[in-house]
């Protein structure tokens, strides 16, 4: 399999995760498959998928100032043509999921079909590379996963200073306690001393 068999590629982002959806021709059973991958996509590869943001911009005509509203999620193929999915940041705040029609890279309705044809080329390599796992991104924690890392650390730490003084008090059984500088007293010693103590108290 190679880059060429690359159909769709989606990422779908939520406060905690992120998931890429990658569809691909399987030319050994003839089939088309999708996977679902979680782990964090390479840098390259976000970066590639950045550069279909304007050309989703100018198929709705936006003006330059409001190219920064529309973010490519993602492209697939639909014959002989390519639609790239994205959203468009609304007034409020709130986001809007949009498609591109159909655009043919062949011809040169939009004027820019050439630099599409190579941003496009570059993204399926990089997808190709990430399907394959050759090219996997580092993780970033957000500050939920840093607070709750943080807890967890913490509790860990607890735990493990228990389990520390429970070692200490095992190895120092009652037998250790009495000091090698101090002579343990025996019974007769013990009660001449008492009499003697008795019989000065008398005089």
């Amino acid at each position: 399999m190679t880059k060429d068999n690359i159909l769709s590629f989606k990422v779908e982002k939520s406060k905690k995760s992120q998931v890429t959806h990658i569809g691909y021709f399987v030319p050994d059973i003839n089939r088309n498959r999708t996977d679902m991958i979680e782990e964090q996509p390479h840098i390259d590869l976000l970066d590639a998928l950045k550069k279909l943001s304007p050309f989703l911009a100018h198929v709705f005509h936006a003006p330059s100032e409001a190219e920064v509203f529309y973010e490519a999620t993602g492209f697939k193929y639909n014959g002989d043509k390519i639609i790239i999915t994205g959203k468009v940041v609304t007034e409020d705040g709130g986001t809007v999921g949009i498609s591109s029609p159909g655009i043919n890279m062949d011809e040169n309705t939009y004027r820019w079909e050439e630099d599409l044809y190579d941003a496009v080329n570059d993204l399926t390599e990089e997808v190709y590379q990430f399907l394959i796992g050759k090219k996997v991104g580092v993780k970033q924690l957000s500050i939920e996963d840093e607070i709750e890392k943080n807890e967890s650390d913490n509790i860990e730490t607890v735990m493990k200073s228990d389990q520390e003084m429970n070692d200490e008090l095992v190895e120092y059984s009652d037998d250790d306690i009495i000091s090698e500088d101090i002579e343990p007293i025996e019974d007769d010693d013990l009660e001449n001393e008492i009499l003697a103590s008795d019989n000065k108290d008398l005089f």
